[in-house]
C-alpha cells in the first residue's frame, strides 16, 4: 500500500487545477511594515501604555533593522493594529494572508498571536481569525493568519499582539497581501418581483438576502422585463393588477417559475383564500408545535426533505393559522402537495403551459428565526419553486434515542448492499459506538464523524443521510466507491446524545481527550467550585485517551490509510457556527484546501437557506462563513489528522428537537458532498463543482 506521504502528493496534484494562485508576489498592504519609521501614524496603539505593559519600537532590534517591542510588565493582553482608519479594503472573496516575523522572551505562560479583523460598514465584526498562538521563548519565528474576505466587509484591521506572559516579544518584516483574488461568481439569477408591499416590509428585506442583486422589482404591466428572469415572484396585499395576473400567465406560459402568496392565487383564479387552524403553537411544547402545519400529500422539489404524511411545520403566529384555498376547490392544472388538518389545499402549483405557478401562505408567516418551529421553513416553498430546492436534506420528525438511532443504522446497511455496518468499539457506561462503511477497504480513507459533544446531536443525523444519499448513487458524479473508503460515525458520545449533555458519562470533554498539548492545555472551572474536574464544561480528563470513547477513536486514527477527516460540532450561535477549524497538525496545504471546500459548498447553497440565530439581528443566508487555522488544543482531530486532511466544522445545532433537520442535513451533506471535491483521492479525478 502507498504511504500517507505519497497520498497527500498525488492529492495536492489533484486540487491544484481548482485552486490557483497568482505567480505575481502580491503587495503588502501594511504602511511601515519592517518599523523603520515611527509607529504612528500608520501603527496605532491598541492597549496605551501603562503600569503593565508598554509598546515602542527599537532602532536594532530586529531581523534587520528595527523591530516593535511589545512587553508586558505583568500578565496583559497587549495588541498594536493598523487598518482602524479604515484605510485597508479589500474585495470581498479574496483571500489574504497576515504574516511577521515574531522572536519572544517571555515567561511560558505568555503566548503571541496575529489577528485579522473583517469589518462592516458599521464597525461590526464579519470575522476575527487568528494565527495559532506560539507559547513562551523562541527565536525569529513565521506566524500567519489567513482568511477569506466575508461578503459586506468595507474595511480590514492588522493586529500584533501578546496575552498572559511577562517579558518582551518582538515583532518584524509585517505583511498583509492578497494570496488570491475572489474566485469567479456566477451572477444571481434574475428573479422578478412583483408587489405592493410598502418600503420596511420583513419579507422584502428577506426576499433581498435569498437572491441577492438578482431581485428585481416589475412594474405591474412589466411583460417585457419577465423574458430574461429564472422566475418571478407576486406577492401583493391588496389586489393583483390585471395586467400583472397576464404577465405572470404568459411567463408561465413559456416555461417559467413562478411562486405567489396563496392569498394572490385565490383571488385571480375567482376564489377566496381563508384562514384556518392548523394547530395552536404558543407556549407549547415543542412537538406540538411542530404537529402545527401543512401535511404533506404529493412528492416535490417544491418541499424537497419531507416525504409525504409529513408536517410541514407552518402557522402565523399566534393563533396558528394559515391562509388555505376554500376546502373541495379545484382549477385545471391545480396539484395539491400539502393540506391543512381540514384537507384544505395549502400548498399548491398551478401547471401553465409548459412552467408552472406554486403558491402557499408567506405574508402572514414571522420571521424564520431559529426559535420560531411555525417560520423555520418560511422560505423552502418560495426557493423549491424557483429552482433552488433543498437537494440532500431529510426531516426528521423526532429525535431518536441512541438505540433507536443505531436501529435506524443497521436498517440503511440492510436495504442497500453497499453499506456496511460495524461495530467499532466502547464508550462510556454500557454503550459501544458504531460506524457506517462504504467503499472498497484499503483505499484512502475517508473519516467522518459527529457529535464529540453529545448536544451537538444534529449533525449525526447529516452524516445518516449522506450514507443515504451515497448509496442512492445520488453522489456518483462526486464519489467514486470504487476509488474511496469511507468510516462515518454518527455519533462518538453516545451517553451524551441520549442525556443532551456535551460531556460523556465520566463528566469528561472526549474534544479535549487527544494527545496533542494534552499536558499544555487548561480548561475552565465553569462550575465555579474552585476545581477544574469532572463536569465542568472542557475538563480533558486524567490523561489522553482515558476515555473508552477516546481509545476506540485512536483505533480509528492509527488506520494506515487513513487519508481525510471531517468532524462535525455545532451550537445555536451565529458567531460559532457557519465555521470551519483547521487542525494545527495537519499537511501544511490543507488550509488552500479547506477554502477550496468552502467556495465549493457556498457556491451551491447560494440562496437555499434563510436563517435568523440567537445573536443575529436579522436573517442570513446559511453559508460556511469563515474558515481559520485552530488553536494548539488537545481536539481529537488534531490526533487524526495529524500529517493529513481535514478539519472541523461547527452548524447551527443543538436544538430541543428535529424541526431544523432539513436545513442541518441539507448543509451537512453539501458540505460532505464538498468534501470529496476539495479533498479528491489519490489518482482520482476531481469533478467539477
Amino acid at each position: 500500500m502507498p504511504s500517507i506521504r505519497v497520498f497527500l502528493s498525488v492529492a495536492l496534484l489533484c486540487s491544484a487545477g481548482s485552486f490557483v494562485f497568482s505567480a505575481e508576489p502580491s503587495p503588502n498592504l501594511l504602511k511601515n511594515p519592517g518599523f523603520e519609521d515611527p509607529l504612528a501614524p500608520a501603527w496605532e496603539k491598541r492597549t496605551p501604555d501603562d503600569a503593565d505593559r508598554k509598546l515602542d519600537r527599537e532602532q536594532s532590534a530586529g531581523r534587520s533593522g528595527a523591530a516593535v517591542v511589545l512587553e508586558n510588565r505583568k500578565p496583559a493582553y497587549t495588541r498594536l493594529r493598523q487598518g482602524q482608519d479604515r484605510s485597508i479594503t479589500i474585495e470581498p472573496g479574496s483571500l489574504i494572508e497576515f504574516s511577521a516575523w515574531v522572536k519572544s522572551e517571555q515567561s511560558g505562560e505568555g503566548s503571541t498571536l496575529l489577528q485579522i479583523y473583517c469589518m462592516d460598514e458599521e464597525d461590526g465584526i464579519l470575522a476575527q481569525p487568528t494565527s495559532r498562538p506560539v507559547t513562551g521563548r523562541f527565536d525569529w519565528t513565521l506566524q500567519r493568519v489567513r482568511t477569506t474576505v466575508p461578503e459586506r466587509t468595507a474595511y480590514v484591521m492588522a493586529y500584533l499582539q501578546t496575552r498572559d506572559g511577562v517579558g518582551r516579544v518582538y515583532f518584524d518584516d509585517a505583511t498583509l497581501a492578497v494570496k488570491r483574488q475572489p474566485l469567479p461568481r456566477s451572477p444571481a439569477p434574475k428573479i422578478g418581483l412583483m408587489t405592493d408591499l410598502p418600503d420596511g416590509h420583513p419579507c422584502l428585506g428577506e426576499l433581498g438576502l435569498l437572491f441577492e442583486e438578482g431581485l428585481t422589482m416589475i412594474p405591474p404591466a412589466g411583460a417585457a422585463p419577465l423574458s430574461d428572469c429564472a422566475g418571478v415572484l407576486v406577492f401583493y396585499e391588496g389586489e393583483v393588477p390585471q395586467a400583472a395576473w397576464k404577465a405572470v400567465g404568459d411567463f408561465a406560459g413559456d416555461g417559467g417559475r413562478v411562486f405567489m402568496d396563496i392569498r394572490n392565487l385565490a383571488r385571480v383564479l375567482g376564489a377566496e383564500a381563508v384562514a384556518v387552524d392548523v394547530g395552536a403553537v404558543e407556549k407549547q411544547p415543542l412537538e406540538k408545535q411542530m404537529a402545527a402545519g401543512l401535511r404533506v400529500v404529493a412528492s416535490s422539489e417544491v418541499i424537497a426533505g419531507f416525504d409525504v404524511g409529513q408536517i410541514l411545520p407552518r402557522a402565523s403566529w399566534p393563533r396558528g393559522q394559515l391562509f388555505v384555498l376554500p376546502v373541495g376547490f379545484s382549477h385545471p392544472g391545480l396539484e395539491v402537495h400539502a393540506v391543512a388538518p381540514g384537507g384544505e389545499p395549502g400548498l399548491v402549483r398551478l401547471r401553465s403551459g409548459k412552467g408552472s405557478i406554486t403558491a402557499c401562505d408567506v405574508l402572514s408567516l414571522r420571521e424564520p428565526y431559529c426559535r420560531n418551529v411555525d417560520s423555520y421553513y418560511k422560505y423552502t416553498p418560495v426557493t423549491g419553486a424557483l429552482g433552488r430546492a433543498v437537494r440532500f436534506g431529510q426531516y426528521y420528525p423526532r429525535k431518536f434515542t441512541y438505540t433507536e438511532f443505531v436501529g435506524e443504522m443497521k436498517r440503511l446497511a440492510e436495504e442497500f448492499p453497499t453499506i456496511r455496518f460495524h461495530e467499532e468499539g466502547p464508550a462510556s457506561e454500557d454503550y459501544r459506538l458504531y460506524s457506517l462503511n462504504l467503499g472498497r477497504a484499503g483505499k484512502p480513507l475517508y473519516f467522518l464523524y459527529a457529535a464529540a459533544h453529545g448536544s451537538e446531536w444534529e449533525p449525526g443525523y447529516g452524516l445518516l443521510t449522506f450514507a443515504r444519499r451515497l448509496a442512492e448513487g445520488r453522489l456518483d458524479d462526486v464519489v467514486d466507491l470504487e476509488q474511496v473508503e469511507i468510516k462515518i460515525v454518527p455519533y462518538l458520545n453516545p451517553w451524551g446524545y441520549d442525556h443532551m449533555r456535551r460531556q460523556n458519562a465520566q463528566g469528561v470533554d472526549l474534544n479535549r481527550q487527544g494527545d496533542f498539548q494534552w499536558e499544555e492545555f487548561k480548561g475552565t472551572d465553569s462550575n465555579q467550585d474552585g476545581q477544574w474536574l469532572a463536569g465542568d464544561y472542557d475538563f480533558k480528563g486524567i490523561a489522553p485517551f482515558s476515555e473508552p470513547e477516546a481509545r476506540t477513536y485512536k483505533k480509528i486514527a492509527a488506520l494506515p490509510n487513513l487519508y481525510c477527516v471531517l468532524d462535525y460540532h455545532g451550537n445555536t450561535s451565529a458567531t460559532n457556527n457557519k465555521i470551519g477549524v483547521l487542525p494545527a497538525t495537519a499537511h501544511p496545504d490543507n488550509e488552500f484546501l479547506a477554502f477550496e471546500l468552502q467556495h465549493i459548498a457556498n457556491q451551491r447553497l447560494r440562496g437555499r437557506h434563510l436563517l435568523r440565530q440567537n445573536d443575529e439581528e436579522t436573517a442570513s443566508v446559511y453559508l460556511l462563513d469563515r474558515v481559520y487555522a485552530g488553536g494548539n488544543l488537545p481536539y481529537l482531530m488534531n490526533t487524526s489528522a495529524h500529517g493529513r486532511f481535514g478539519l472541523l466544522i461547527e452548524l447551527t445545532a443543538g436544538y430541543g428537537s428535529s424541526y431544523g433537520t432539513v436545513l442541518q442535513t441539507d448543509v451537512a451533506c453539501e458540505l460532505c458532498r464538498a468534501l470529496f471535491l476539495a479533498y479528491p483521492p489519490p489518482d482520482g479525478k476531481q469533478s467539477s463543482h
